[in-house]
């Protein structure tokens, strides 16, 4: 079964409403309508049945969108520090422009505006990292070129969409094998690099490297797999609820109905019927 593009991020927030403002604030996203509650389908689906009945917003943009779920059971875990969907990277036609943005929204400025690095020279992405309330981690990219190996999307025409989503692994080559043999997806990357921000929230020397992944999803979205430091732990779930922070990405799929599967390290992983 071949998927993509990425259509939601779900995050747990027992503050929905200064969440979905933040993410309002920062790319003039939109609230979506439909079933204001999580249903009990959904919950058993997602072996969460607590979040049955459950407030649920979400918000997104030209493509993709963050779905929040209430819930005050669960503490807030530290970005970047745990195992599991790390962050969203939404695409923007102006990183500075969107970074400041963001700031003012309430997000916390985790490293600023920079270039990307390849294996042996900078990529043609302009990104930045912020931490939202949650425990989530929001990359905020520029898309400058065509990048060889992947599809991305055109930032003139897509701005303020989400198109790559990171996976935090603890093995990153069991993690990329669940998602290469199970949907057959097509490995963009797989190379060793600084990836600054990890280095600064684990204290260490920015220029040490780190190995990442991609696998290139439809719709000109992608899924970047970072083999995380040692030092970064399991989050903790409670029973009956999704783990804290990003808990699922929902991509759209060859199904005619919806599937849910849990990838290594609990990262929740929903495949959408394609309408």
């Amino acid at each position: 079964m071949s998927i993509g593009p990425i259509s939601l991020v779900t995050i747990l927030s027992p503050e929905l409403d200064q969440s979905v403002a933040m993410y309002q604030k920062a790319f003039d996203w939109q609230v979506a309508s439909g079933n204001p509650q999580i249903t009990p389908e959904q919950a058993q689906r997602w072996g969460a049945n607590k979040l049955a009945g459950a407030p649920t917003v979400t918000v997104g943009g030209i493509n993709g969108g963050v779905r929040f779920i209430q819930s005050q059971e669960y503490q807030t875990p530290v970005p970047l520090k745990t195992f599991g969907w790390s962050a969203l990277e939404v695409c923007v036609d102006d990183v500075f422009f969107y970074t400041d943005r963001a700031i003012k929204a309430g997000f916390t400025l985790l490293n600023e505006p920079v270039a990307l690095s390849g294996s042996d020279k900078p990529l043609p992405l302009i990104a930045a990292q912020l931490a939202g309330i949650n425990g989530e981690v929001l990359y905020i990219t520029q898309i400058l070129d065509e990048m060889p190996n992947f599809e991305l999307p055109d930032v003139k025409k897509e701005s303020g969409s989400i198109f790559i989503c990171v996976l935090g692994a603890s093995d990153l080559e069991a993690s990329r094998k669940v998602l290469e043999e199970g949907f057959g997806l097509r490995r963009a990357s797989d190379r060793h690099v600084a990836i600054k921000v990890l280095n600064k929230v684990y204290d260490k020397p920015l220029t040490d490297t780190h190995r990442l992944s991609s696998l290139q999803l439809n719709g000109r979205n992608a899924i970047e797999i970072d083999q995380m430091p040692a030092e970064a732990v399991n989050r903790v779930v409670k029973d009956g609820l999704l783990p804290p922070g990003i808990s699922i990405v929902s991509v759209v799929g060859q199904s005619d109905q919806e599937i849910f599967l849990k990838l290594p390290d609990g990262a929740g992983l929903e495949i959408l019927p394609h309408n």
